[in-house]
């Protein structure tokens, strides 16, 4: 079986476009090059990882000199037909991100066009052997591409372990599908989401990435690294291995590689320019079980009581209770219980002697007088601080977040 090709490079001048573009191509070039996979009449279509309009250099969006040096390379091989498409998440302006990230600056600069996808005209695709989804209303922009070249970061996640390629197509759905995949299940339905726009070129910006609380609220990881496939889910093993995390650890991985989106485990994949062992850096990760030693839980009368949780819904609180920890707001959530995973039985309440909290669409079933319910699979951690009384106050030191936080109420 011919394996699947990705590249990595190393490159230490992340904000020069002429270096950038030189070692790009040289990635390009270990896989086949772009003429094994683009014609000069092709519309090519950008989808770079602009979720909020923060700078690159804080980890959380692609770094715009890198599109630049794509944007270069495609034109210098001919290509005509040069889109930058995004939708930033629920609630953000993607206008502000296009020009907070450096994206008008390059759209005026090379005569490229800026898609807001939240604002294009949508189509329906039918879903392949769907598992959670059997139609998807797709942005007119992506469906209609020839290519698309997708240009995620290489970052944690507070839902998944990471956050690469295959997560990162999910910016081009529409905003009630976006909130639709929080309330079904997550993984699946990105996976159903790839099945009608897998990317045809992957390039995992790793020239600053994200580690600790990603995708927003992390700390910058510089990796002066280019990850370069032609194979989406190949990209994101690799990018896993590269964070020093186990790809089977991650739900949208497994589910993707069961159901042929590409490589179907790391012996299926062929490595080539750096060795992996000679780039990887273990990304910091708070885990669930670091974060309840601190004796503060207790002292405040916190609980958790786990039957089964899955891995997103013990990502999302993880995320929360870390943050609680790392802010000192352990008041936000003091006399609470909470209850995550599927075993969850009326039986496991009689010993919550404080206010039970039921977390994810597993313990919808169970109700019990002033309890709270977190609705979500797994829920969103800003509709969980709204539900756990946060005001827009306590986000004072992410002003970036003013629009987004407007959608869950704040």
């Amino acid at each position: 079986m011919e394996k699947s090709e990705v590249a990595i490079i190393k490159s230490s001048k992340i904000d020069r476009v002429s270096s950038l573009k030189d070692n790009l191509e040289k990635a390009l070039n270990l896989i086949g090059g772009l003429e094994s996979k683009v014609n000069k009449e092709d519309r090519v279509v950008i989808k770079p990882n602009l979720l909020l309009p923060v700078p690159y250099k804080t980890g959380a969006t692609t770094n715009p000199f890198l599109v630049e040096a794509l944007i270069d390379l495609l034109k210098s091989f001919g290509i005509k037909h040069i889109t930058i498409a995004e939708g930033a998440v629920v609630g953000e302006s993607t206008s502000k991100s296009f020009k907070t990230c450096g994206y008008e600056e390059i759209s005026e600069r090379k005569g490229v066009e800026l898609v807001d996808l939240k604002k294009d005209e949508f189509v329906p695709l039918t879903v392949p052997d769907p598992k959670s989804l059997r139609i998807l209303k797709i942005p007119k922009t992506i469906a209609f591409a020839d290519i698309v070249i997708n240009m995620p970061v290489l970052k944690t996640h507070d839902c998944f372990p990471v956050t690469l390629g295959i997560k990162n197509m999910k910016g081009v759905i529409h905003e009630r599908d976006k909130k639709k995949f929080h309330l079904w299940d997550l993984a699946q339905c990105i996976v159903d989401l790839n099945k009608i726009v897998l990317p045809n070129i992957t390039i995992i910006d790793g020239t600053v990435g994200m580690e600790g609380m990603g995708p927003i609220y992390g700390e910058p990881a510089n990796m002066n690294l280019i990850i370069v496939s032609f194979d989406t889910l190949a990209a994101d093993i690799i990018g896993c291995k590269i964070m020093g995390i186990d790809p089977n650890s991650v739900k949208y991985i497994k589910l993707a590689e069961k159901q042929g989106l590409g490589a179907k485990s790391f012996s299926e994949i062929k490595v080539i320019g750096q060795k992996i062992a000679d780039v990887k850096k273990n990304f910091k990760r708070i885990t669930l079980e670091n974060v309840l030693k601190s004796k503060d839980f207790n002292k405040h009368g916190i609980k958790l009581i786990d039957k089964g949780a899955c891995s997103g819904c013990r990502n999302v609180i993880t995320s929360l209770l870390g943050d609680i920890k790392d802010s000192n707001k352990f008041e936000k959530i003091e006399n609470i219980t909470f209850f995550i995973g599927k075993g969850i039985k009326e039986k496991d309440l009689k010993n919550c002697k404080g206010k039970p909290a039921f977390f994810g669409s597993c313990t919808k079933g169970i109700k019990k007088d002033k309890s709270l319910y977190m609705p979500g699979c797994p829920p969103h951690v800003l509709h969980v601080k709204k539900i756990l009384g946060y005001k827009k106050e306590d986000f004072d030191n992410f002003s970036f977040l003013k629009t987004h936080l407007k959608h869950f109420g704040f």
